[in-house]
């Protein structure tokens, strides 16, 4: 038997003796590690970017407009002047000039009415004058009473007083108006108003008017001072306007008329502590009321005013150097919202007129 492998077998034991190496190479050799096929990557960042916008779409050019070219107007606006302290008042009260007996406003006929917007700085025109006549004169000292009512009812919600006082060509007129009985648990108010001035020949010339309106919670203020040299009025909260000649306030008004003879009708112009008005008045030459005087001969005058302004109706005594003895407020509404009526009149005058009154 021969000792040789054969060749088969020899491949198969060479192949079995190479397996058994690298089995024991891998078992108990030395740790051999083998470098990474993939190489490293950068780390990842986000940013955050705004999406483009929408192309702006261009807007139409607009035609500009040609605006009206203004009137001249006078630009200078004065300080505020400070008002003059009135007498004491004993109660704060409220406002009105003439008469309702709502809870709101309860209005007194005690001045003329006259709207609240700023005084215009235009140059106003000179009213027509009158015929030429002279004017009664007035008494050195009177003291007038009204009584005041709602509406044309008998319903009595205050009281007027009136006062004036002439000396050395200077003048000084006081009013007074307070709410009495229901009213005055309604709205209790009082109103005071002054006027002085100079007083000549051609009658009063107001060169200042106060007036003050008081409520339980508030009291308002306000003042014009006439400058006749300069022409101007100068308001304490609303500047200046043009002052006409002869301007009157609403309470001189009421003693202060253009002379009235021969002409049916009379303009002049007005202020209250905030602006300046043109009244044109209708005359009735005679008409007869009834008052707490007895029937009185007066002239009644009916200020022209369109159907939603206010209007103000005056009735001066003939036989009393025309001193008013009525007065009436009408609404926008055209209604009769108060009157005021005398109830009585002391005046004393001059002592050559010796001509005193006391009714």
């Amino acid at each position: 038997m021969s000792s040789k492998l054969s060749a088969p077998s020899r491949r198969i034991a060479f192949a079995i003796g190479i397996s058994l190496l690298l089995h024991g190479l891998l078992l108990w050799g030395p740790n051999i590690e083998l470098p990474h096929s993939k190489p490293s990557l950068p780390p990842l960042a986000a940013k955050l970017e705004a999406l483009p916008g929408a192309p702006a779409t261009p807007k139409p050019k607009r035609k500009a407009r040609l605006a009206p070219k203004p009137e001249p107007v006078e630009e200078p606006i004065a300080e505020p002047i400070a008002a003059p302290v009135s007498e004491p008042i004993a109660e704060p009260v409220s406002e009105r000039t003439t008469q309702t007996a709502s809870a709101e406003d309860i209005p007194l006929a005690a001045s003329a009415v006259a709207a609240s917007a700023p005084p215009a700085a235009e140059t106003i025109a000179q009213p027509e004058s009158a015929s030429a006549v002279e004017r009664p004169t007035l008494p050195r000292r009177a003291q007038l009473a009204f009584d005041v009512y709602n509406g044309t009812s008998d319903f009595k919600i205050g009281e007027v007083t009136h006062t004036l006082e002439i000396d050395d060509g200077h003048y000084v007129l006081h009013s007074v108006t307070s709410t009495v009985g229901l009213a005055r648990l309604i709205k209790t108010f009082k109103l005071t108003q002054y006027s002085s001035g100079s007083y000549a020949r051609q009658g009063l010339q107001p060169e200042q008017f106060f007036e003050e309106r008081a409520e339980r919670l508030s009291t308002q203020r306000n003042t014009v001072e006439f400058d006749h040299a300069a022409q101007r009025a100068r308001f304490s909260r609303s500047g200046e306007a043009v002052l006409p000649p002869d301007t009157q306030d609403i309470l001189s008004i009421l003693y202060q008329f253009p002379p009235l003879a021969n002409t049916g009708s009379v303009a002049i112009f007005v202020s209250n502590s905030r602006k300046i008005e043109r009244y044109e008045f209708d005359i009735a030459a005679s008409e007869n009321i009834q008052t707490a005087m007895g029937e009185l001969r007066t002239v009644h005058l009916r200020k022209m005013h369109q159907p939603d302004e206010e209007g103000l109706e005056i009735w001066l005594a003939q036989e009393y150097r025309l001193l008013p003895v009525k007065l009436r407020i009408i609404d926008r509404n055209g209604e009769i919202s108060g009157e005021s009526i005398i109830t009585g009149i002391r005046a004393e005058f001059e002592e050559e007129t010796k001509q005193d009154v006391d009714h």
